[in-house]
């Protein structure tokens, strides 16, 4: 995960004795891509709150490209399961 603080260019404000700095993360998460046992890749989106600084993934949904525009045919849950049916889990 990269993220960068853009802080130069904000004004630092202070409170009293405790001094406050308000800074912006730009948002530098890349989408991630996923090998399940059986040796298939897959991508998944990563979608980020800047509010919270956080990021997170959609819970059960693969791709077939980086840029998470085409849609894979398989869902990741059903892809776990058929990991396991083979016996490789």
């Amino acid at each position: 995960m990269n993220r960068s603080t853009n802080i130069m260019g904000i004004s630092a404000k202070g409170d009293g004795s405790y001094g406050k700095v308000y800074h912006y993360m730009k948002p530098m998460v890349k989408n991630c891509q996923v090998t399940f046992i059986d040796g298939s890749s897959y991508w998944q989106k990563m979608t980020y709150n800047d509010r919270t600084f956080s990021f997170s993934i959609e819970p059960n949904t693969l791709y077939l490209d980086q840029e998470c525009t085409l849609l894979a045919d398989i869902t990741r849950t059903r892809k776990i399961k058929e990991c396991k049916k083979r016996g490789l889990i």
